[in-house]
C-alpha cells in the first residue's frame, strides 16, 4: 500500500525518541530534529518538526491558538532572531476546499509592512496561486519576491497529506525545513526552501487529504477528505491567522 505522507511524524519510526513529545492542555505534542541521515532515511528535508495532533477545535480552540504561537516565539526567538521582514504566502487552490488552506489563511492575515508605524516585524502576504492557473511556479514568484524586497523570512502555508485518518484537519505540522508542494500527493513542484529562496523559510500545514491506497487496495488514485471539510478550513485557518497576527503583531 501506498504510504504518501507530508507528516514526519508519519515518517519515523513508532519507536523514534522524540525530542519533546507530551501532552499539554489535551493537545499531543510532539518536537523532533531531522538531520541529513535521517532525512534521507524518510525522504524529508532536513529541520525541526513539530507537531500538533488531537486538535479538538471546537472545544480545545483558545488552546490550539496559544500552542501554535508559543511554537512560533520559540523559533522566532531562537531560530530567525534577526527577522525583520517577513512575507506569509498562502499556497493551494481557492477554488478546491481541501486546498485552499494557505489562500483562507492569508485573507485572514494583518499585514503593515505598508504602514509608517514602527513594529517588531514588517509583514506582507500574498496568495501566488497554482501553476495551473497562472502557468507560473508558486516557488518562481515567491523568489523573485524575495530577490525584489529583500524577505528575511518566508511563512508558507499550505494543505498537506497524510497517511492515518486520525490526522486529517486533526493536525498540525510546522517546520524549519520548508516544503514542497504535492508531494503527499504525488505532484511534487519546486520546493520552498532556504536553499531555493535564498532566505529562511517556516512552513505550516495542516492534513486536509489521505491517499485512499493507505486503507484499501484500488487501482484507481483516489484521495479521501473529512465530510465537515468546509467547516475545517474555516475554523482552522482562522486558528492559524489568530496565532501568526498575534504572535507577529505583539508590541511587548
Amino acid at each position: 500500500m501506498s504510504k504518501r505522507t507530508d507528516m514526519a511524524v508519519e515518517a519515523v519510526e513508532l519507536d523514534y525518541k522524540y525530542d519533546e513529545n507530551k501532552v499539554i492542555n489535551g493537545l499531543d505534542y510532539k518536537k523532533l530534529t531531522v538531520d541529513k541521515e535521517l532525512g534521507s532515511r524518510i525522504k524529508k528535508e532536513p529541520g525541526i518538526y513539530y507537531n500538533i495532533d488531537n486538535l479538538d477545535y471546537h472545544s480545545n480552540y483558545n488552546n490550539i491558538i496559544d500552542l501554535v504561537k508559543n511554537v512560533f516565539k520559540e523559533l522566532m526567538y531562537k531560530e530567525y532572531k534577526s527577522i525583520k521582514n517577513i512575507l506569509i504566502v498562502g499556497l493551494g487552490n481557492d477554488m478546491i476546499t481541501p486546498d485552499s488552506l494557505g489562500p483562507l489563511v492569508v485573507n485572514k492575515i494583518e499585514v503593515n509592512s505598508h504602514m509608517e508605524r514602527k513594529c517588531n516585524y514588517n509583514v506582507s502576504a500574498i496568495c501566488p496561486g497554482v501553476k495551473g492557473c497562472t502557468g507560473m511556479e508558486s516557488a518562481d514568484i515567491v523568489k523573485a519576491l524575495c530577490d525584489d524586497f529583500n524577505f528575511d523570512l518566508v511563512i508558507v502555508v499550505d494543505a498537506l497529506a497524510c497517511n492515518h485518518i486520525t490526522r486529517m484537519c486533526n493536525s498540525i505540522q510546522l517546520s524549519t525545513a520548508g516544503i514542497s508542494p504535492g508531494a503527499g500527493v504525488g505532484n511534487r513542484t519546486k520546493p520552498f526552501t532556504k536553499d531555493y529562496l535564498g532566505v529562511d523559510v517556516l512552513a505550516i500545514g495542516i492534513p486536509t487529504v489521505s491517499d485512499i491506497d493507505c486503507y484499501i487496495e484500488v487501482e484507481n488514485n483516489y484521495f479521501v477528505t473529512p465530510n465537515n471539510i468546509d467547516e475545517a478550513m474555516d475554523i482552522l485557518s482562522l486558528i492559524l491567522a489568530i496565532a501568526i497576527n498575534e504572535t507577529l503583531l505583539d508590541e511587548s
